[in-house]
């Protein structure tokens, strides 16, 4: 009767660890959800190891983008890593890591029209995903869905107090109002913003990075 009595609370305790495990695992996959559900990615909480000091860049593009925006971006990227000074950046030949920045998003669209239906302020964003690795196969970090995002205005003049335009503090100068006709100047607004991403983006991988360090 003793045997039995043990032999039970032995199968009870069995299945209660078991009960546990699998709450544990279903408290995981829907924080899991719920994470996703709110556009927070996921990152890999490997710290980049003590010994990398030099990293190489490379930029991964789909085929129908700009031309112009893997070298813009992964000189920017470049130059956020040689002025953090943490790492140096290497244009050619080996280094102790590569840097690839897969970019998933190059869009830009209206978000703010006057009452024509004409656009006033443009919107431009750039997401990528970004691993660090060592070799072709060890990942020693990475993140999904980086993403920047910037406005500009769309016609000379334009000022959308709810614009992210006017909210990043974008600023047209009189002398670019004077120089430039409206195409010029939209332009002009275009390849600022453009280039304001891929600062704000290069920037925000850097320090996703090196979190922990």
């Amino acid at each position: 009767m003793k045997h039995r009595s043990r032999a039970a609370w032995l199968e009870e305790a069995g299945r209660r660890g078991r009960l546990r495990a699998a709450l544990w695992q279903s408290c995981a996959f829907a924080l899991a959800l719920a994470a996703a559900g709110c556009g927070y990615s996921f990152v890999r909480s490997v710290t980049v190891p003590p010994d990398v000091h030099t990293i190489s860049v490379r930029v991964v593009v789909p085929e129908r983008s700009d031309p112009l925006l893997a070298d813009s971006l992964a000189r920017e990227m470049r130059r956020v890593l040689r002025w953090n000074g943490r790492f140096r950046p290497v244009e050619s030949g080996p280094a102790d890591a590569e840097l690839v920045l897969s970019v998933t998003t190059d869009r830009v669209r209206a978000v703010a029209f006057n009452r024509f239906d004409q656009v006033l302020d443009y919107q431009a964003t750039i997401a990528v995903n970004a691993e660090l690795k060592r070799g072709s196969d060890a990942v020693l970090w990475s993140a999904e869905r980086i993403a920047a995002t910037r406005g500009q205005a769309a016609v000379e003049g334009a000022v959308v107090t709810s614009s992210s335009s006017f909210q990043g503090g974008d600023v047209v100068s009189k002398e670019a109002l004077n120089s430039y006709d409206g195409v010029e100047l939209g332009e002009e607004r275009k390849t600022a913003a453009r280039e304001s991403v891929m600062r704000d983006l290069a920037e925000t991988v850097y320090e996703r990075m090196t979190e922990g360090l």
